[in-house]
């Protein structure tokens, strides 16, 4: 049965049931520790889920009953779910979407700077700690509510060491931004990335990418983000590897 974490021992379900897992691993039992008593009808186990349902998109480490799972996710509103297929089954009657690759970088390995337009990388600033509203605004600027999400979410876990986001400055203006935005359990969740969209095509966001990797990596983290069809090679040309895949189903419309 699917239930609320509300319990010390649901809590050690819901971690259990998350270890070792990539990005699941470090996003999930790190929403939960920082967010759980704030948002306490965000987060769910059963005897083998955990279930983060923050936004219409929930994040589902373990499995569980098809049928459960799937009126249990329209109950809480949710549209569409990310799972790993090697080991749950999707909920009964929705349709599988599409497929997000994980890339990372095994800790301890350095990947080669990769080439960009010298002339314009020299003419930016790096801000390792950027102001975290110009940050959401730059990724958010039309969607004021998860801007502000973001915003918050960021702050919270910078505090405390769990995240860390860079961001290329020309002049006063964010050029281009990436971050760790989970930072625990050995692995730093990367997202996030973003350039202006007059300076893409330059080099500048895969230097900044693989810059904050290779950081994270000689600390002893393993980097680990998720990628779309669409972006695989452009993360295969930096030099990360592909670890695995997740699914997303989303709601089959009756």
């Amino acid at each position: 049965m699917i239930k609320q974490v509300t319990t010390q021992k649901d809590r050690r379900r819901f971690y259990n049931i998350c270890r070792g897992k990539l990005c699941m691993g470090v996003t999930l039992p790190l929403a939960l520790e920082l967010f759980g008593k704030s948002q306490p009808g965000r987060f769910f186990a059963g005897p083998t889920l955990a279930l983060d349902i923050g936004g219409s998109t929930a994040w589902m480490a373990g499995h569980a009953n098809p049928e459960e799972l799937a009126g249990f996710l329209r109950f809480c509103g949710c549209r569409a779910v990310l799972l790993d297929e090697a080991e749950a089954a999707p909920p009964a009657g929705w349709t599988r979407a599409r497929t997000h690759s994980i890339f990372g970088l095994t800790p301890g390995r350095q990947l080669p700077q990769p080439h960009a337009d010298e002339t314009l990388w020299a003419s930016l600033r790096l801000e390792r700690e950027p102001s975290a509203y110009p940050v959401a605004e730059e990724l958010f600027p039309d969607r004021p509510a998860r801007r502000d999400d973001l915003y918050s979410e960021l702050c919270s876990k910078r505090s405390r060491g769990k995240a860390r986001v860079w961001a290329l400055m020309q002049g006063e203006e964010i050029a281009c931004t990436v971050g760790a935005y989970a930072i625990a359990n050995g692995q730093a969740y990367m997202a996030c990335g973003q350039t202006a969209e007059e300076l893409r095509g330059k080099g500048i966001g895969g230097r900044l990418i693989v810059q904050l990797a290779n950081e994270l990596s000689a600390e002893g983290l393993q980097p680990v983000f998720l990628c779309s069809p669409e972006r695989v090679h452009f993360y295969t040309r930096l030099g990360f590897e592909k670890l695995g895949e997740y699914a997303r189903y989303e709601q089959t419309e009756n």
